[in-house]
């Protein structure tokens, strides 16, 4: 089933495994992937024609996504960019003969991506293996309408990810449906298809599209509805009276295919029926949600913010919030889940835990928050050597419940020391055990409760200080 969304082409954050070669570590010891020299000295990207210029977080997704489709679809997926004079042909056909020779794949199932900005051509290069899952018209419809208008829009990297995307999903339909065929010898013979790759040739009609209009009283599910209707009329117009004002900024610069809106059309109809809405206290924000989230994963939530007395699709923070992985499981970005506009959509999240990677998880009736605790964290007392307990006692956060407002609205984690609370005038600067426990017990409902903590250990390198903002239950 195809997989991709219209927002978050650039940002999945995906789970593949990596080898350690042209690797580096980070300040915590993690292997750090040196994509485009892993994926240069492995001939799985060569990009003789300087194309795809310096986008190492992209890079490292593409590399990730290129090991996923080795190790789980043993297919070979390689993309050389060119300058070359000769046909692109014979070029994909005979690079693709001397990259074989030293083939990834062990059944014969391979790719080849070549683009020509002298030519203006793009052809995808398919092996024998894979001809009844590619097929020449499979090949040009992905080409014309997922790739190149991303090349159109001078975005030659992002549309090479895209082609990696689409060939991922028709490979997780083929293995479902039992289509690929035994393994046989890695050869061309012809198959495939090129096309105009019409780099930095704008589009004209790329966002155009008649206004969909709602009237004020809608729900954000009636409002949902009216975003389903325009993604399968193909209308790319960003300034939507349905869209936020963020949101009609952020689409204004994205680049929306065709293929993007039939995807996100087939994964959103199923789940429709089964969505549930959740409003703010204040009235202003609100999130539509498949529950139990962990049993509804491939069914993404949407945000809405009231603007002008209508309720608004939040776009824009849905692509910078939300991430999905190589099955379309949906998760959080844990380092943007509460920044900005990100606080007042938490509350929906109450009663899921988060693991390191933000997938939500349901939480043991056991395990949950007492209904009688606010917060739900515990505090232990702590001060640095050389001070004296009995002037200035801290608070570390012990521990907190699963799925607590601590957890999910103000993103508390064990260890935490506590160093100030509030804003402005009201700011506590070196707070005391006692003084952070009224102001957790005080700070009325829906308003933005400030955190300032310190986090890590200073010892190997680790040590932060950061504010945590989040919306009072």
């Amino acid at each position: 089933m195809l997989r991709t969304r219209i927002l978050l082409l650039a940002f999945l954050l995906l789970l593949g495994g990596c080898s350690d070669s042209g690797s580096s570590k980070d300040a915590t010891g993690n292997e750090r992937i040196d994509a485009a020299t892993e994926m240069t000295s492995r001939k799985i990207l060569v990009d003789d024609a300087a194309l795809l210029g310096d986008k190492p977080k992209l890079l490292r997704d593409y590399y990730k996504f290129n090991e996923m489709l080795r190790k789980d679809y043993d297919i070979d997926f390689r993309v050389i960019t060119t300058l070359s004079e000769e046909d692109i042909d014979r070029f994909a056909n005979r690079k693709f003969n001397e990259l074989q020779k030293e083939s990834r794949s062990k059944s014969g199932k391979a790719l080849l991506l070549v683009v020509n900005p002298i030519r203006d051509k793009v052809r995808l290069e398919v092996s024998q293996a894979l001809e009844p899952v590619y097929t020449d018209a499979f090949v040009s419809y992905v080409e014309r309408k997922g790739m190149v208008p991303y090349f159109r829009d001078e975005k030659v990297a992002e549309g090479i990810y895209m082609m990696a995307e689409l060939i991922s999903d028709r490979a997780i339909e083929a293995q479902k449906g039992k289509e690929f065929i035994p393994p046989i010898p890695s050869r061309s013979i012809g198959a495939g298809a090129k096309t105009e790759a019409k780099i930095g040739r704008k589009d004209p009609e790329a966002k155009a599209g008649p206004k969909i209009e709602a009237d004020a009283a809608e729900s954000p599910l009636e409002v949902l509805k009216r975003y389903l209707a325009l993604l399968r009329s193909h209308n790319r117009n960003p300034d939507q009276p349905i869209y936020s004002r963020a949101s009609r900024e952020f689409l204004r610069k994205w680049t929306v295919t065709e293929v993007n809106m039939d995807n996100e059309v087939r994964f959103l109809t199923p789940c429709m029926e089964g969505k549930s809405t959740k409003i703010s206290s204040d009235g202003r924000h609100a999130v539509l949600l498949n529950e139990p989230l962990d049993e509804h994963r491939t069914c993404s939530p949407y945000f809405f913010v009231k603007e002008e007395g209508q309720w608004r699709l939040d776009l824009a923070d849905m692509s910078r919030i939300l991430r999905f992985n190589q099955k379309m499981l949906w998760h959080f970005d844990r380092k943007e889940r509460l920044r900005g506009e990100g606080i007042y959509f938490a509350f929906a999240f109450d009663g899921y835990h988060l693991d390191r990677h933000g997938y939500p998880h349901s939480v043991d009736p056991e395990k949950a928050k007492p209904a009688d605790v606010r917060w739900g964290y515990t505090c232990k007392p702590w001060y640095r050597p050389g001070e004296d307990p009995k002037e200035l006692t801290r608070c570390w956060i012990a521990g907190y419940w699963p799925g607590s407002p601590a957890e999910i609205r103000i993103g508390l984690e064990g260890y935490d020391r506590i160093l100030a609370v509030g804003e402005g005038a009201d700011r506590i600067e070196n707070v005391s055990y006692r003084q952070f426990m009224e102001y957790m017990k005080e700070i009325p409902s829906g308003e933005i409760a400030t955190i300032l903590v310190e986090r890590g250990r200073p010892d190997n390198g680790t040590l932060r200080r950061f504010e945590r903002r989040g919306v009072a239950p």
